[in-house]
Parts: C-alpha cells; sequence; structure tokens
C-alpha cells in the first residue's frame, strides 16, 4: 500500500473530509491532497501531525506499506526507530529458531551416536539344533536316526507322519546334542549350525525421535531463512 493511500484510508475511518483534516494537522488542504495522491511526502513535522491526529500505529503502518514508500519515509525518525525496533524483532525471532534448530540437531545427533555405539564388540553367534521328533518312553534311542538313514535311501513310505521336527536356537553353544524332557518322552536335540549375529543396540528405541529431531531442526534453518 502507498503513504498517501494509507492515511486517506485513515481519514476517511475518522470520518473527516479532506479541509477536515487538513485544519486538524494544521496544513492547507492542497498539500494534504499532494500527500493523499503520492505527489508529495511528508516532512518529520507534518508526519507527526498525521500521526497524532490520526492515532496511527508507525510499525503498523511500516508492516501496510510498501518497502519502495517506506524508504521514501525513511529519514523521518519515527519511521526510523519503528524500523529498527522491528529489526531487531526480527533477528531475536530469527535467532531463536536458529537456536532451536541447533539444540534439536545437537539432540539427534547425540541420539545416533548411541545407536551406533558397538556395545558387544566381541562377534556373537546364533546356535541351532534340530530335533526329528519325540522318543517315548521304551522306543530306542536311535529311532530317527534309522528313519534319517531310511530317508537318505528314498523309502519315504515309512517316515510319513512319523518325522516331527522342532527347532531351537541358542546365543550359547549347547555341545553337540541335548536332551529335552517333553510330554509323552523326551526330544534330542543336535547341532546343525551357527551364524553370526549381531545384538541389537539397547538405544535402538531412540531412532524415531532421532530422525524427527533430525527434521526438526532442517525446519527451524529454513523458518529462520525464511523469515531473514
Amino acid at each position: 500500500m502507498r503513504f498517501g493511500e494509507y492515511i486517506r484510508i485513515k481519514r476517511e475511518e475518522n470520518g473527516w473530509t479532506q479541509p477536515e483534516a487538513a485544519a486538524k494537522i494544521s496544513v492547507e488542504q492542497s498539500y494534504l491532497s499532494k500527500l493523499e495522491t503520492g505527489k508529495s511526502y511528508p516532512s518529520e513535522d507534518v508526519f507527526a501531525k498525521i500521526v497524532s491526529a490520526y492515532s496511527i500505529d508507525v510499525t503498523k503502518m511500516n508492516s501496510d506499506l510498501f518497502s519502495a514508500e517506506i524508504d521514501k519515509l525513511r529519514e523521518i525518525g519515527e519511521v526510523r526507530t519503528a524500523l529498527l525496533s522491528k529489526k531487531k524483532s526480527q533477528q531475536k525471532f530469527m535467532r531463536g529458531w536458529l537456536i532451536t534448530g541447533l539444540v534439536m540437531l545437537m539432540i539427534s545427533g547425540a541420539s545416533f551416536g548411541l545407536i551406533n555405539v558397538d556395545q558387544q564388540p566381541v562377534i556373537t553367534f546364533v546356535y541351532k539344533y534340530s530335533s526329528p521328533g519325540i522318543i517315548k518312553k521304551g522306543e530306542d534311542p536311535r529311532k530317527y536316526t534309522k528313519l534319517e538313514q531310511i530317508n537318505k535311501r528314498g523309502d519315504l513310505t515309512e517316515i510319513n507322519g512319523v518325522m516331527d521336527f522342532k527347532f531351537k536356537e541358542f546365543y550359547e553353544r549347547r555341545g553337540d546334542s541335548f536332551v529335552e524332557a517333553v510330554k509323552g518322552g523326551h526330544r534330542i536335540y543336535s547341532f546343525e549350525n551357527a551364524r553370526p549375529y549381531k545384538p541389537q543396540s539397547p538405544f535402538s528405541w531412540l531412532m524415531p525421535p532421532a530422525v524427527m529431531l533430525l527434521f526438526g531442526a532442517f525446519g527451524c534453518f529454513y523458518i529462520s531463512r525464511r523469515w531473514q
């Protein structure tokens, strides 16, 4: 908005004609007309009278006017003071977002660091054991060994419905085999293989908030830059 248009609107809001407004600010009507049409700009003394008579908030006026218009009024002390106050407020606003972004970035970085700390440098293995089925009381402990030999020969009719494999995994080796009592008898578990295993970090729960804080930090930097 242009300065002339701004003071014309303010005059009309007060319900004054140009002659009435000119009398209140002690200027000629023709001069006030030039001010409202943008053909002239007020001196510091006339500007102070307009502000007082129209009850103008200079800070708000600076927000409503085009930047080119403000440049034409910059030599007026009250306008310059309002601009400096606004600039300080903006700088404080930007610093607040920058500090918030830096804090969020530091917390996010610390969280990622904790997640990636190697809590167990020694390689850990998972040991897999298998049991082909239950050996009931009184049955031959080598029952399933014999069935596996039959299976290797391809005579599947004798083992259909008999084998009932179960698997167990442990983080410690339990020898080549071990016996486990179950309902109806016992199972013999034999060692099959071992695979490397990396324990999950106890700080893995920090991953979602760390990512959110990282994006939040970038958002703060964008806001501080956008309103610079």
